[in-house]
């Protein structure tokens, strides 16, 4: 007995399956593909900072790792706000990511009210590039050798104990008031607009102290003209110098400051780890790694997930001495 209905809609369920597979290839073969054309690094300060250079050094060999253009593209301000929010606005395809220091990934969201951007959601780590260590230096005039000494230099002192910092509601201002309430010092960090006022003013010997970046310090450091007595995490630049943790105060663990780069939260998978890879080989270079500690910095790598892994970290951390100083966001 002859069943042509059947036959006929089964032949038709193949014809259509067959027809479909140039197209289910095709699809595919589309979601597989990374992003090929020119990539703009987003960075959130003016050219010639710590960030732009490093970002200038990476986008120049990673252009060549990925065999893309890599711009640097500026969008300076607000502590690097600007250049945050344009990268959540990107689209996540590959062709935007974003050289960013602590501050901006870390610090901004905790003292802004509204800062436009929610890290952990919108932005998705790409990998470490560098480490740059804050660090708490003296003037001669204290004798101090450590922390303790300072401590014991500021109680003798009151009229002339006082620590800058290069910039208010920044993690140096934090740390500043925490190294004070552990010493037991009643003075409230003195914040200026940038790092070099407030060296000018430290090696001239009007605050007794300062907690800034390790390559603000560095030069006078080996001139002996400042003394550095702790820095955030010890690093080969500075031998024999203790971790905060080390001199006696384990609440400032863990706030090291680094550069890292991102992209915007929806970016595949592929393209993930292609941008990975070739980062992870950038920093490796050994002309790479040299011009990074001329800068004072350590050349960093590792997974997305140990990036995002250390960015929650270092967040906390500084989370617990924003609360601790009862700074109310802005």
């Amino acid at each position: 007995m002859n069943h042509p209905r059947p036959f006929s809609a089964t032949r038709r369920c193949l014809q259509a399956a067959l027809l479909a597979l140039p197209l289910l290839a095709v699809t595919t073969g589309a979601s597989a593909q990374t992003y090929s054309g020119p990539i703009r690094m987003l960075v959130g300060y003016p050219p010639g900072g710590p960030a732009d250079t490093t970002a200038r050094i990476v986008a120049e060999k990673l252009a060549v790792q990925l065999g893309q253009p890599v711009l640097v593209d500026n969008k300076p301000g607000a502590g690097g706000q600007i250049a945050a929010q344009a990268l959540k606005a990107a689209p996540a395809d590959g062709s935007v990511i974003f050289m960013s220091n602590t501050h901006t990934v870390a610090m901004v969201p905790l003292t802004m009210k509204a800062p436009g951007f929610a890290p952990a959601t919108d932005f998705r780590p790409l990998g470490a590039v560098a480490n740059f260590e804050l660090a708490l230096a003296m003037h001669p005039k204290t004798g101090a050798a450590n922390l303790a000494e300072l401590g014991t230099w500021f109680a003798a002192h009151r009229n002339e104990a006082s620590i800058g910092v290069p910039a208010p509601a920044s993690a140096p201002e934090f740390i500043a008031g925490e190294v004070a309430r552990q010493l037991k010092a009643d003075i409230v960090p003195v914040a200026y607009r940038g790092a070099t006022p407030m060296v000018t003013d430290l090696l001239a010997g009007q605050i007794a102290a300062g907690v800034s970046g390790i390559s603000d310090f560095l030069q006078y450091q080996k001139a002996s003209r400042l003394r550095i007595v702790a820095v955030s995490r010890t690093t080969p630049l500075l031998p024999g110098v203790p971790s905060f943790a080390q001199a006696g105060l384990p609440s400032l663990d863990a706030t090291s400051d680094f550069l890292g780069l991102y992209a915007p939260a929806g970016l595949n998978e592929a393209t993930v780890a292609r941008y990975n890879t070739a980062l992870n080989q950038v920093v490796a270079l050994p002309e790479v790694v040299a011009k990074l500690q001329a800068n004072a910095m350590t050349p960093a790598a590792g997974t997305p997930g140990e990036q995002a892994l250390r960015l929650a970290q270092v967040s906390r951390a500084l989370a617990a001495l924003v609360a601790q100083s009862g700074f109310v966001p802005q």
